[in-house]
């Protein structure tokens, strides 16, 4: 177990590396648009179409829309980081599962996404990167268990959950899309007791 655990760990840390880079760089934009006085407008439209990605994504884990990599493959002309990942699987070289930890980190992720949104709001390339290293870090433990987890459960437990996933995605989207027109003062935030839920 530990062995395979071990062998898991270049991988992360292609993900983690271009987690880390799109947190630099969205936090560079960040405190671009802070100095030009947009910010709140910007991180507003910014949390509404991440809400978007995030709805299509459900939408696809659901089965209603075609499989997201269908549709990258359709967009990409075939070069899409889903059909360089096929390439590497099976190689068990250092570089090889790095690099294929590289091409998962560009994968679309509503919690990326998300998470994209605070770095964003660190307003530095520092703040940024670090928002998003220590989500990559934070993120290990469970994509770690949920990798082992899968090789003990049958294709009709995994069935359900990869739905479960996909409501609870699309409700965290809807919340996403609302925070947004709420940043945006196109509609008045809600807060229930103490918890502001958008």
């Amino acid at each position: 177990l530990l062995t395979r655990i071990t062998s898991f760990l270049p991988l992360h840390l292609g993900r983690i590396t271009t987690y880390t880079f799109f947190g630099a760089v969205i936090g560079l934009a960040g405190s671009l648009l802070d100095q030009a006085g947009g910010m709140m407008g910007w991180q507003g439209l910014f949390s509404v179409l991440v809400g978007i990605a995030m709805l299509l994504v459900s939408l696809s884990l659901l089965g209603v829309l075609p499989p997201i990599e269908a549709t990258l493959l359709t967009l990409t002309n075939g070069n899409s980081p889903m059909a360089r990942m096929r390439g590497l699987f099976g190689k068990r070289s250092f570089l090889s599962t790095l690099t294929l930890g590289v091409l998962w980190g560009f994968l679309p992720c509503g919690l990326v996404f998300a998470m994209l949104v605070m770095a964003a709001g660190a307003q530095s390339m520092v703040g940024g990167a670090l928002t998003m290293l220590v989500f990559g870090l934070g993120t290990v433990p469970t994509l770690v268990g949920f990798g082992i987890a899968a090789n003990l459960i049958g294709p009709k437990l995994r069935g359900g959950l990869q739905s479960f996933a996909a409501v609870l995605l699309m409700l965290f989207a809807v919340q996403t899309v609302l925070r947004g027109l709420a940043v945006a003062n196109i509609i008045p935030s809600f807060s229930f007791g103490q918890v502001m839920l958008w």
